[in-house]
Formats: C-alpha cells, sequence, structure tokens
C-alpha cells in the first residue's frame, strides 16, 4: 500500500476513534492540554495518527529487508533520492524514531516552534511501536539514516499532507506553540494513534487498492469492525430505585446508600476507599456508584480488578447480570481478563461480535458483546468497555513496558474499582501507587473496597493518587470505622456512616498443639452438630488436618478439603457444593455435622456462613476477613447448634512459650513472615485482657492500626524474637520495594516521552507480564493425565472426559477434548520450581510433551503431569500423588 494511501487511513480510523469510542471524559482530559478546545483537539489527534508513519521515508528504512520495500529501492533512487544503509547501521535508528525526528524538524521549520515543546507532540509518532525513541537512538541520526536535504523535502511534503487531512491550521499551529501536551495526554493519543495504525494495517479492512472515496472507505471498514459504542448509563436518580432496579435490593445498608450519595456529590473524579466489613455489599455498591460516576463525568465503561482468577470468575457472572439493565438499546464490549478466563463459561458463552453488523432495532434491549479485536491479545483486553479482571491489569499498567500506553489508555475513559485493596503485597503495592498516580494523573474515579485497611497502607494509596493530581502528600490517621476516604483538593477527607445491624462480637480462643489436635477439638465442637471452618496456611497443613479428621471422624460428620492443589473442574465442584449448602439464602438444620477444612481461597472468593472457625495465625487485617466468614447470614437460632448459637474464632498455627515468644509453626512463618504474626498476637493478647470479645464493627480500626504501628513494642518476653522478625521484615520490605521500583513507571512530567520509562520488561502478554508485577516464585502449572495399561495417555478418573478416550493419538486431538484437557490444570508447589531442581523438573516434564497438544489452540506448550494407573508420579526426584479427597500431594521433606 501506498505510504500517502495508509497515512489516509490511520488519521481516518483514529478520527472515527474520537468520535465514536473515545470517552467525553478522555477527550476533555486531552482538551485540557490544548486550551479545553475539544475540536482542536480532534484535529490533533488526526494528524499525529496520519504522521505516525513519516519515518518510512527515509534511507533508513528504504533499506529494509522487507522484499516489498527492497524491490522499490531502485525505483526510488531513480527519482534522486539516495539510499546507501548497511545492516549494521540499520538497527541504529528504527523508522518509528525517524517519525519522531521528521515532525519535529517540520513543526520546528514550518511554524517555527521551539524543540521542547515540538518533542511533546513528535514523541507520539515515535512511540507507535509500544515503545518510545530515546536521546541515545535520536543521536544516532545522520543524513545516510534519516534522509538528507532531498528526503526531508519528502518528509515535509507528507507532514503538510498529514495537516492537510487533519483540517489543521497555521493558526493551530501557532495555538500548539503554546500548549505543549503533558505526558498523561500524550500518551492517551499515543494509545489511540496505535489503534488506528493496528486497524488500519489490517487489510481485511483496507484494501491496498481504494475502491471507493477515502470517507466511506473509512465509514464501510469501520462498520465491518464493528466495536461497539461506548457505555453510556443512565442511573435513577434516587438511590432506592437505582439498587432496587440493579440488585433487586429493597433496604440498602448505610455504607450503600453514603457510597451512593459520595458518588452523586463529590465535586470531581476522585479515589475513593471504602473500609467495610466483609457481606455488607460493596460490590453492589461499587457497582451503583461506578454508574453514577460514570455518567456525571463522561466516563465510557467500567473496569473491575480483583485479587484472584476465583474472585475475578465470581464477579464476572454478577456484573453481566448487571451491566444489561444499565444498556437501554445498545451493545457494549465486556471481557474477562486473566489467564484462565477461555475457559469461564459465563464469559464463553457471551455473544461474539462478528465481522458484520446488523444495527438492532430501537426498542430492543442491548447486550454485552465480547468482541473479537478487543479481547483477541492481552494488551488490548483492557479496551474493552467492561472489563472484569485480575489485579494484574492495573498493576501492568503501571509497568515499564512495550505497549504500557494501550494498557493505560484501557484505563483513563473507565471509572476504576479495585476490590480487596489489601490483598496487595509490599511489591504489588509499589505497582499499585504507580498506577493510582497515573489514574490521577488521568483523572480516572477510582473506588477501592476493602474490609479494613492500615492506615499508613491508606494513606499510601491517598498520597499516590493525589500526586498524580498534583497535590501535596499528607499523613492522616483516623480510627473511624466504617469509613469512606476519599481524595479531594484539600488532599483526602473521611465520610463514616452508621454501622449497619450487622455487627458481630466473637470470642476469641487459642488451641495449642499440631493437626491431630485441630481435627479432635473440631470433633469437640461440633459433636451436637454445627458447620465448622478450618483455615490453615498452606496447602500440606490442611492436607494433614483433614487425614486426622477422616481418620477419627464417624460417618455422620461430613468433611471437605478445599485448596487450590485440586484440578480446576475438581475444586469448582466442590465450591459448587459447599456454595449451596453455606451459601446466602439455604436452610440447614442445626444437627448437620459438616467441618470444612481450607486455605486461604475460602476468605476471598467464596460467600459462605459458618458456626465456629478455627484459624491458624495469620495477619490481623486476614484474621478480621477470616472472621467475616463467622455467622455471616442472618439465620434464626433454629438454624445453629445451641452450643455454636456465639461466635467463636480458635487461634492455631503457634504455641506459647513460658518467658519466651509464641513459637510460630514454620509454615506460616514463611507465609506471612513471623513480624505480622507476632504483631498479630500482640495486640490480640492486648484486646483480649482489657476487653474480651472482638466486636465488628468497633474494633476493627483500632486492631488494625496498633498492629501496624511503626513504634508498636515487644510485650514482655519477647524482645529478641520481635527484634530478628522486625529486622527480617524491613529488610524484606525493602528488597521488594526496591526490585518493583525499578521497573515501575516515573511519575508522570510536563516533558516530552523522550526517554520514557527506558527501562522495559519488555512484552507483558500472559504469564510473564503477570509474574514481573506479582513478587512470587515460578511455578509450573501443569496438565493431569494417567497412563493406562496400554500405555495410552487417558483422561483420569476424576475428569469429566470420556474415560476411553485415548490422548495421545493421531496428529491432532479434537478440539473440545482439548479444551476439556486443558482445564485439568494444577499448579505445582512453588518450591518445586526454585533454582537447579527446578530446572530439572521442568526439563523432566517436557520430554513428556505429547506432539497432537502442540496443534492445539488450548494445549499448545502445556506441560503435561502423567500419573500411573494409581494417580502417582515420580518426576525429577519428587514424589506426587494425586488423590481425589485431598488433591495433590507432595512427598518432599522441605514441603511447607
Amino acid at each position: 500500500m501506498r505510504l500517502h494511501q495508509h497515512m489516509e487511513d490511520a488519521g481516518g480510523v483514529t478520527a472515527w476513534l474520537w468520535d465514536h469510542v473515545c470517552a467525553p471524559h478522555l477527550k476533555q482530559r486531552i482538551a485540557a492540554d490544548l486550551g479545553d478546545d475539544e475540536a482542536l483537539a480532534r484535529r490533533v489527534v488526526t494528524w499525529l495518527a496520519a504522521a505516525h508513519d513519516l519515518g518510512k521515508a527515509s534511507p533508513v528504512f528504504c533499506s529494509g529487508r522487507d522484499p516489498v520495500v527492497a524491490g522499490l529501492a531502485d525505483r526510488i533512487c531513480a527519482t534522486g533520492l539516495t539510499i546507501n544503509v548497511t545492516p549494521d547501521e540499520r538497527r541504529k535508528l528504527p523508522h518509528s524514531a525517524v517519525s519522531e525526528l521528521a515532525l519535529r524538524d517540520w513543526l520546528a521549520g514550518r511554524h517555527r516552534m521551539s524543540v521542547k515543546t515540538a518533542n511533546t507532540f513528535a514523541a507520539i509518532p515515535g512511540g507507535h511501536h509500544g515503545r518510545y525513541p530515546t536521546h541515545e537512538q535520536l543521536k544516532q541520526r545522520n543524513p545516510r539514516l534519516d534522509g538528507d536535504d532531498a528526503w526531508q523535502t519528502v518528509q515535509f511534503e507528507l507532514a503538510d499532507f498529514c495537516a492537510m487531512l487533519a483540517d489543521m491550521s497555521d493558526g493551530d499551529f501557532e495555538t500548539l506553540s503554546g500548549h505543549p501536551l503533558t505526558q498523561p495526554a500524550a500518551i492517551a493519543i499515543t494509545g489511540l494513534v496505535i489503534m488506528g495504525d493496528w486497524i488500519a494495517s489490517n487489510v481485511e479492512f483496507f484494501e491496498f487498492v481504494p475502491k471507493t472515496v477515502q470517507a466511506q472507505r473509512v465509514r464501510r471498514a469501520m462498520e465491518r469492525l464493528a466495536l461497539p459504542e461506548l457505555w453510556t448509563p443512565s442511573p435513577p436518580t434516587s438511590n432506592a430505585e437505582l439498587y432496587e432496579t440493579r440488585f433487586d435490593i429493597d433496604n440498602p445498608r448505610p455504607m450503600q446508600s453514603a457510597l451512593l450519595d459520595l458518588a452523586r456529590t463529590i465535586e470531581e473524579p476522585e479515589l475513593i476507599v471504602v473500609e467495610s466489613p466483609t457481606g455488607e455489599g460493596k460490590t453492589a455498591a461499587a457497582l451503583a456508584a461506578a454508574e453514577v460516576l460514570a455518567e456525571r463525568f463522561g466516563l465510557g465503561g467500567i473496569a473491575f480488578a480483583l485479587p484472584t482468577r476465583a474472585t475475578s470468575d465470581a464477579i464476572f457472572s454478577t456484573v453481566t447480570k448487571w451491566i444489561p439493565v444499565t444498556l437501554g438499546s445498545s451493545d457494549t464490549s465486556i471481557a474477562l481478563v486473566h489467564s484462565t478466563a477461555k475457559f469461564n463459561d459465563d464469559f464463553t458463552e457471551i455473544p461474539k461480535s462478528s465481522h458484520i453488523y446488523d444495527d438492532l432495532d430501537d426498542d430492543c434491549m442491548g447486550e454485552a458483546i465480547a468482541h473479537w479485536w478487543l479481547s483477541g491479545r492481552g494488551k488490548t483486553a483492557t479496551l474493552s468497555n467492561i472489563v472484569v479482571c485480575t489485579i494484574d491489569q492495573v498493576l501492568l499498567a503501571a509497568l515499564a513496558a512495550k505497549h504500557v500506553v494501550l494498557r493505560q489508555l484501557g484505563l483513563a475513559g473507565k471509572v476504576v474499582v479495585i476490590d480487596e485493596v489489601h490483598a496487595a503485597d509490599t511489591f504489588m503495592t509499589e505497582y499499585l501507587k504507580s498506577a493510582l498516580m497515573w489514574l490521577g494523573a488521568f483523572e480516572v474515579p477510582v473506588i477501592a473496597l476493602t474490609a479494613t485497611l492500615p492506615p499508613a497502607h491508606r494513606n499510601a494509596l491517598v498520597n499516590a493518587y493525589n500526586k498524580g493530581r498534583k497535590r501535596r502528600s499528607l499523613t492522616v490517621d483516623s480510627s473511624a470505622y466504617p469509613v469512606l476516604t476519599h481524595t479531594g483538593t484539600a488532599g483526602c477527607d473521611h465520610l463514616t456512616f452508621a454501622a449497619s445491624s450487622r455487627s458481630s462480637s466473637v470470642t476469641i480462643e487459642e488451641l495449642s498443639g499440631g493437626p491431630e489436635d485441630i481435627a479432635a477439638q473440631a470433633l469437640i465442637e461440633t459433636t451436637n452438630g454445627g458447620h465448622a471452618a478450618i483455615v490453615c496456611n498452606t496447602v500440606t497443613r490442611a492436607q494433614a488436618v483433614y487425614r486426622d479428621l477422616a481418620a477419627s471422624a464417624s460417618d455422620e460428620v461430613e468433611v471437605v478439603l478445599l485448596h487450590s492443589r485440586f484440578v480446576l473442574p475438581h475444586r469448582l465442584r466442590i465450591e459448587h457444593s459447599l456454595r449451596e449448602r453455606l451459601g446466602p439464602g439455604v436452610v440447614r438444620s442445626p444437627t448437620t455435622k459438616l467441618i470444612v477444612v481450607a486455605t486461604q481461597v475460602i476468605e476471598q472468593s467464596l460467600d459462605l456462613d459458618f458456626d465456629v472457625m478455627f484459624t491458624d495465625i495469620a495477619p490481623v487485617d486476614l484474621i478480621i476477613q477470616r472472621i467475616g466468614r463467622l455467622h455471616r447470614h442472618d439465620r434464626s437460632d433454629d438454624e445453629r447448634a445451641p452450643k455454636l448459637r456465639s461466635p467463636r474464632v480458635i487461634l492455631t498455627g503457634f504455641e506459647r512459650c513460658p518467658d519466651d515468644a509464641p513459637r510460630l509453626d514454620r509454615g506460616c512463618a514463611l507465609v506471612y513472615g513471623a513480624s505480622s504474626l507476632l504483631r498479630a498476637l500482640a495486640v490480640l493478647d492486648d484486646h483480649r485482657a482489657r476487653i474480651g470479645p472482638l466486636r465488628s464493627p468497633d474494633d476493627v480500626a483500632v486492631l488494625v492500626t496498633e498492629a501496624y504501628r511503626d513504634d508498636l513494642s515487644a510485650p514482655p518476653g519477647w524482645d529478641e524474637a520481635w527484634a530478628a522478625a522486625e529486622r527480617t521484615r524491613r529488610a524484606a520490605d525493602n528488597d521488594r520495594a526496591e526490585r518493583a521500583r525499578g521497573f515501575a513507571l516515573p511519575a508522570p512530567r510536563r516533558d516530552s516521552l523522550i526517554d520514557f520509562a527506558t527501562v522495559s520488561v519488555g512484552d507483558t502478554d500472559g504469564e510473564k507480564g503477570i509474574a514481573q508485577v506479582r513478587d512470587s516464585e515460578d511455578s509450573i502449572e501443569v496438565v493431569v493425565v494417567q497412563r493406562n495399561s496400554r500405555r495410552r495417555l487417558v483422561p483420569t478418573a476424576w475428569s469429566d472426559i470420556d474415560a476411553d478416550r485415548d490422548l495421545d493419538l493421531g496428529p491432532e486431538i479434537d478440539d473440545d477434548v482439548a479444551r476439556k484437557l486443558a482445564r485439568e490444570v494444577v499448579r505445582l508447589p512453588s518450591y518445586l520450581g526454585r533454582g537447579r531442581s527446578g530446572d530439572d523438573l521442568i526439563e523432566e516434564l517436557e520430554q513428556q510433551m505429547v506432539d497432537s497438544w502442540q496443534q492445539s489452540r488450548w494445549l499448545r506448550g502445556m506441560l503435561p503431569l502423567i500419573l500411573d494407573s494409581d494417580g502417582h508420579a515420580d518426576v525429577s526426584g519428587h514424589s506426587l500423588d494425586y488423590d481425589l479427597e485431598l488433591g495433590l500431594i507432595v512427598d518432599y521433606q522441605e514441603a511447607l
């Protein structure tokens, strides 16, 4: 395709994107840099999109290895232009950098713009391949690469053409001379330019030889692409009506009303931190507030981020029921974004948009569509209007990586909701602060949800957002709870509201001993009936407790184990069964005896109600989170055993020592660190001595504030262990923060994007990107299969796949079978992936890879764990077993 034609196509597409899918809020944010002139902003975006490939008119590009370009070199030279570039020189200056140089020269030469201001515009074409040029790159310019005077004449003619396409006048450029772009606006424009370039480069929509006039060519292409229009909700003005029509809530709780009132009255988009007990309806409140904020401030979508895939899946089903009520007669795009989203039935059953779009009748209700272009790759998935994702997608918008501008563009026009924000550790929090800083710079409303948050953590999030808004930092200590904290021109403000009637008073007890002691006491607690939870901090410890229970419980006691080392379908069946037994609205008998042994998965993704709880010691905020599963649902006394009608939590995982600090279970200490566990015990001991039971919401903020105080002192006799734990914690926190800061985006500046985020991790699609923003050791995911007596690979005994089907015969595997098989995955413990032994393990698993799997879109690259008929495998010195009741068992001396 001729260069000028592609320029015209890219400019036309980007103008269409501005008109149809760019949120009004984002248009206003870009226009704010240009004298609040939205019409000028549209022309500037169109012009820069058209000019993105100016650098292709250069010797360095025309000497490329592309055979089409190489074939044109002689014809180019015949016009009097020279091409004399060596292969080594070609790598020094990419054509995107030449685009920056050519446009900068044109702005300075044609329009007398200062180089500093010109760079704020010219860097945008320079970054259209996902990375901005560096000053070091630009220093490589010489006439043999970016072009002599004759080449510059061509470049200037093309630049004139681009300005003409966008209707840019001399007066417009005079205005631009006094309005350099800020980095947030330039990043948003770069994202739009990249989208326009990618769409215009698709020959399915833009044939090489135009067959129609240009305006019709662009219109037809965009009709075929059929990107849904913006989400434009019209929420009821009455809080009661909004909650009733959206969520069938006829009596909103105080927190739900307070958040919606704040969304209706807040003067500007801000960060709102919601701290409220579990079970208060924060999800519905956040969605209701997001709808109001979107309408008030012109946002075109929502991004709902959660800590895990399981929590994302759970919320996705809620969002898919909510969103159609907000649509009227229009459609909107929706995406579930995490590594296993393709296996989520709610997502895969959403109508997929085809390449041909038929308008709906005006009286039809709109629907959410999983648009193929928006959800086809990781870096564009957050461009859908409605996005439910793991928090990684928000953190990746703060990672110095290729095409980070697309991730930022995806969030810049949305209301962003971050659920369970307390779940971010020190490493993730550095990226979260950077993300909030940039969301603040884009003036995006953010709602952060949590049961409770340490004051220092809350202040860090507030100050990060305010930094993006160019406001001063401040430290505010507030023990109010429940509370809404929101940023504002004065820094921040706290809004308290009446606690709901769902208050509780939980008696705290403790139990020494190992798994066998926990099992014995759980049986005693449920002697006359009851639904008990035992929350363990490690899978191995949970399996040990389950074994002891299974060995000693009578037939009338049902024991269930739940953790992350069940294959996915197996785990989902267990979760579904628990929801049917312990979920909201379920009527149950007080004489039923059910004991659920679980790991941390129970505190995040499942709305379950227990009569009594055992929990390993954990940081105090997580203890409170777990306690939220105690007497969670309103039930009559007739549904609880008489002994268990008052909530009690029994702490485990430590042994009291005379005249010394408690001795912590090794696995618990490795998971959370000794410091946070000793601090939790210290404040809970003090609370029990002074007050007694833990009262929610009254005691929540006080306990969390106390546990995270920098100057919290050790109880008598704990000094030595306390000091050692504090030293270890500080060193670990400093190390994590420093490693994260090395790749987090710098603060936005009023400068060009040259040299922006030069320390880059490269492409971040898929697991590679997630590994960059989570401080977790590499864990190895495997597909679990068995080898039968005929030496053929077959599904496991617990699989949904026909047991007689061979999985390793033939050149290909059936697509439906492959999809089901790809769900039969489990992650090996992270310690198996450490160091050289981890490399050996992967190498051995790779040797067992099945050829036919490599032809499958579902199974390509996946590692098989091949068990024998007894469910056993020896792999690289490790003994692995899969048991229907216990899940994956690792017989390894250093296992937690």
